[in-house]
């Protein structure tokens, strides 16, 4: 409910107070005999005496009544929304078990997982899709705009999500590809992972074909420069280093491939994104929400009804009432 003469407010607020203070000022300075008739006045008929003030509160709500219908309040009947440009984005995460690595807090894939659900929440009128990919790629979510729905599909991701390890952006990149080929609008992936592509299909190839297809990739990869290091949680419960059996050297998980990425980006018009932590995996996928927004063109359209007539109504019978009241049931005789 919204009003339209909202201004007026403090101009009625003000006459309201000086005719409630009007009332208040005669029920007090003079006495009232309460009558229903002028026959009353001589039969000295005070049973109904005590009420008279039903009239005064009758007048002060069909005032208010009043007041409220002068300020014209609307209801918004129906909000439409006119998409003239949207996006279709395809969300493509890597899910192998070099995203465990802690680099990120608590890891790679959760702290990918929270920021992605951001990214989503500032969505407002493109389709997303979710892929999952490790040794294999898997639709999580077909594109909709159920935004909810995503979010969701995201929390459940885990380790055992693709039960085959590996990294196979090439497959990933193909998984969208068909996701998006028969889209009408801007067609976009956001490809995250934190290491090099071992199976599958080839990402240069696969690259190629999305470029083809008019589809736009943004590669991030992620964790810190030089590798993280591996470790394991012990018998006691203490995260402790691997190390290599045979060189006796600490192990570190893989960093991106970032010539392979960078080429992805490259070839689709896209651009590649190093993130060494959350903070700029954060800044990376606001940045690419900004720019990918220039494309949209949407319209909204709020529809208003006017329901001032109601109290207006309602108003002028309160106020009736207490006309018909004060002629016919308390007529009152100041002395």
């Amino acid at each position: 409910m919204v009003f339209t003469n909202i201004k007026l407010l403090p101009y009625f607020i003000t006459g309201f107070i000086l005719l409630l203070g009007v009332l208040l000022f005669k029920n007090i300075k003079y006495k009232k005999i309460n009558f229903s008739n002028f026959l009353s006045i001589y039969k000295l008929n005070l049973k109904t005496g005590n009420f008279y003030w039903i009239v005064d509160f009758l007048k002060v709500i069909g005032i208010i009544l009043l007041i409220i219908a002068a300020l014209r309040p609307q209801q918004v009947k129906k909000e439409t929304t006119e998409k003239i440009k949207g996006i279709d984005i395809i969300i493509a995460l890597d899910v192998s078990g070099s995203m465990q690595a802690d680099d990120l807090n608590p890891n790679r894939l959760e702290a990918a997982k929270e920021v992605c659900k951001r990214f989503i929440s500032g969505l407002t009128s493109d389709r997303v899709g979710l892929i999952v990919f490790a040794g294999k790629s898997f639709t999580q979510c077909p594109l909709t705009i159920d935004y909810h729905i995503v979010k969701n599909f995201i929390d459940q991701i885990n380790f055992q999500t693709v039960r085959i390890d590996g990294t196979a952006v090439g497959d990933a990149i193909l998984n969208a590809i068909n996701r998006l080929e028969n889209s009408k609008a801007s067609k976009v992936v956001i490809l995250t992972t934190d290491g090099v592509s071992n199976t599958g299909f080839s990402p240069q190839e696969a690259a190629k074909m999305a470029a083809y297809k008019g589809i736009k990739i943004y590669t991030i990869g992620i964790g810190k420069k030089g590798g993280a290091p591996m470790t394991r949680i012990d018998r006691s419960g203490r995260k402790v280093q691997v190390y290599d059996r045979w060189t006796g050297q600490p192990l570190k998980w893989e960093e991106p491939d970032e010539k392979t990425l960078t080429y992805i980006a490259d070839i689709t018009g896209g651009k590649y994104f190093r993130a060494i932590d959350e903070k700029s995996l954060k800044e990376i996928y606001d940045l690419i929400s900004k720019m990918e927004k220039q494309e949209i063109d949407v319209k909204t359209y709020n529809r208003y009804e006017d329901k001032f007539y109601i109290f207006l109504l309602w108003g002028f019978i309160f106020l009736s009432l207490a006309i018909l009241l004060e002629i016919f049931k308390f007529t009152r005789v100041v002395i």
